[in-house]
């Protein structure tokens, strides 16, 4: 009887532990999966040049900051509005994931690119539960772009668009 109540007990810790080293193989693998993932990007062209712009994914949070924005052009309209966007271009229609404009009220006095961009050179940043899907972030290397859509006080309105370079940091 002994012995049979010792057999007993040791398939019982046996089991258990078995049970006990698959769920904590199981639940480390998860979490291994649930890994955030940094990005950094930048970009230019002959008017503006993008910096220090940085996209964290958690699992439950996700947080785009869009860095400085530096006009290295020589235009010298003076803006009447304008509107920075950062946004995912997908199969030709544009996601946007940060946007922000400024208007200048009709009596003030517009102001030039080099006064405007010199004071207001942070894009800002925004963070949410889901900014990006799962299809988002992995095309997000080659479609990542940055927007300056400006009019002048003389009803003129331009684009300037900027193909974002998109660096992974590897976290492991």
């Amino acid at each position: 009887m002994k012995k049979l109540a010792v057999i007993v007990i040791l398939i019982f810790l046996l089991i258990s532990n078995i049970v006990f080293i698959g769920m904590t193989v199981l639940y480390k693998s998860k979490i291994v999966n649930q890994a955030f993932r940094v990005y950094s990007f930048d970009g230019e062209n002959s008017d503006i040049k993008i910096s220090d712009g940085i996209i964290i994914i958690y699992n439950n949070k996700q947080i785009v900051d869009g860095g400085k924005m530096q006009y290295i052009g020589n235009k010298q309209e003076r803006v009447k509005s304008y509107s920075k966007n950062i946004y995912i271009n997908k199969q030709g229609s544009k996601k946007k994931i940060l946007s922000n404009a400024v208007s200048f009220e009709v009596n003030s006095k517009e102001i030039t690119f080099n006064d405007e961009f010199l004071l207001n050179k942070d894009i800002r940043e925004i963070s949410s539960d889901n900014l990006f899907s799962e299809e988002d972030i992995n095309i997000m290397e080659d479609n990542l772009y940055f927007s300056l859509h400006y009019s002048t006080d003389e009803e003129k309105e331009e684009s300037i668009i900027i193909k974002l370079k998109l660096k992974e940091f590897n976290m492991n």
